[in-house]
């Protein structure tokens, strides 16, 4: 009976052990690591961000402004720049994979299994809305999409701050753009030749003289990545006001299954203080959930 007693105890415990094993999360945790791209990009990003702010504020426009003036531009680009590098930074540092869940969290339910499904790759169940990303190698809680130049992937918990940055970034590209024209409208230079610019450089090499070289190179240089600066962004910022108004996600832009009406669709992606985090990435606006439980418009 000793033996028995003994045998049945380990057995029990055996089972215990195999059941709490088979229903934890995976031992399987990825690490995120930047691939090369996110990196490079990121540096990129960040260096274009520095060059504009310093090169308008303090080179362009003294040129044209006096000190009241200069005082207006600089606290606007400052806090336009603050919201660039703060909604940039945190949406690269923000994850949104479903290892970052407690793990009491990563695993459904009762009653909400049907809606969980199997990523192949990382061999686990997952919530609704939850996608496998190749390049960060983890399963993204309602995954938008993977940007590298915020060297990360854009889903629940970080796509306010991709919202803002990139509409600050257009907004801050934008003011650039404006005093960068000023620039070149000071040196004779106009619009049309950013188009008939080899030309111009061809006429000015082989007439030395004529037209400062240096200055229009460095002019037309500047404001074409200036122009590329204010478009990209703005039509990032675009596609994501399409998504929230959608609720979707940005490979599927007319997905409305989840569209709870504008007000809702707000909250659930910038957080409870909605519109007011367009004033500072670091505003507290906590979200309604975690990103496992996505009520649908047919359930409304």
């Amino acid at each position: 009976m000793k033996i028995s007693h003994e045998f049945i105890h380990r057995r029990g415990t055996m089972e215990s052990v195999d059941q709490v094993e088979t229903i934890s999360v995976p031992k399987r945790v990825v690490k995120s690591r930047k691939s090369w791209a996110d990196i490079l990009a990121v540096s990129l990003n960040v260096c274009i961000i520095l060059f504009f702010y310093f090169f308008e504020t303090f080179y362009v426009m003294p040129q044209f402004l006096g000190w009241f003036g200069q005082a207006v531009h600089f606290l606007l680009t400052t806090w336009i720049a603050y919201n660039i590098l703060g909604n940039l930074w945190l949406c690269t540092k923000t994850l949104s994979t479903v290892d970052s869940l407690p793990p009491e969290v990563q695993q459904p339910m009762e009653g909400e299994e049907h809606l969980w499904h199997f990523c192949n790759i990382c061999q686990r169940t997952v919530p609704p809305r939850s996608w496998h990303c190749q390049t960060c190698n983890a399963c993204i809680l309602k995954r938008d999409h993977h940007c590298n130049f915020v060297g990360n992937c854009v889903g629940h918990n970080n796509q306010r701050y991709f919202i803002w940055f990139s509409f600050h970034a257009a907004i801050g590209s934008g003011v650039a753009l404006f005093d960068n024209f000023l620039l070149a409208h000071k040196h004779g230079i106009g619009f049309f030749d950013l188009i008939t610019a080899n030309l111009i450089i061809y006429n000015a090499f082989m007439n030395p003289g004529t037209q400062d070289f240096v200055i229009f190179y460095r002019i037309i240089s500047v404001l074409g990545v200036n122009i590329f600066a204010v478009l990209f962004p703005a039509a990032l910022f675009c596609s994501q006001v399409v998504t929230v108004r959608n609720n979707s996600v940005m490979n599927n832009y007319c997905d409305r299954t989840y569209d709870l009406g504008i007000k809702n669709n707000l909250t659930l992606i910038l957080g409870s203080r909605r519109l007011w985090t367009f004033l500072s990435p670091n505003i507290k606006s906590p979200l309604p959930h975690n990103g496992t439980q996505w009520k649908s418009k047919r359930a409304v």
